[in-house]
């Protein structure tokens, strides 16, 4: 199988970053475009909130998105793989699908962030949504433990 265009998720976290780095050494050691992907959590919407402060959490919002993607631009640019950054409103999990299907990705990474299994049960995960529902290859990128420094798989 051919792997032409890769998605990596990123979201800032430790597994982010290490979906990045992988993504991105899956996209060197295939010769794979790679589409970088941070999803913007869309808060609920809660009647009588001061337009100021919804205002201010969207400010929030992007901040922390440009931070999570320049955070991404400086782990890619230890690879030198050229990439395309998108940064979409939404659930994680249905945005990295539909991308994938819009894009027709031959492989998402992700982070694996092991959710313990309470919080996986109540919460869910999207690596455990993906991995139900994805039409392409599928990578949960390790999380370096404490101690290490990198996840590298190529």
């Amino acid at each position: 199988m051919a792997f032409e265009r890769i998605l990596a998720g990123t979201d800032g976290s430790r597994g982010g970053e290490a979906a990045t780095r992988v993504g991105g050494e899956l996209a060197r050691a295939f010769g794979a475009e790679l589409i970088l992907v941070h999803v913007v959590p869309m808060p609920p919407l809660v009647y009588g909130v001061d337009q100021a402060i919804s205002d201010e959490l969207n400010e929030y919002l992007e901040q922390e998105a440009r931070e999570v993607m320049a955070r991404a631009g400086e782990i890619l640019g230890e690879s030198g793989v050229d990439y395309e950054q998108v940064v979409q409103p939404g659930r994680a999990a249905d945005v990295l699908l539909d991308i994938a299907e819009e894009r027709k990705v031959d492989m998402i990474v992700v982070g694996h962030r092991g959710l313990g299994s309470v919080k996986r049960f109540v919460l869910g995960s999207v690596s455990s949504k993906l991995s139900h529902a994805a039409q392409c290859a599928l990578v949960l990128a390790p999380v370096p433990q404490d101690g290490e420094t990198d996840t590298h798989i190529v």
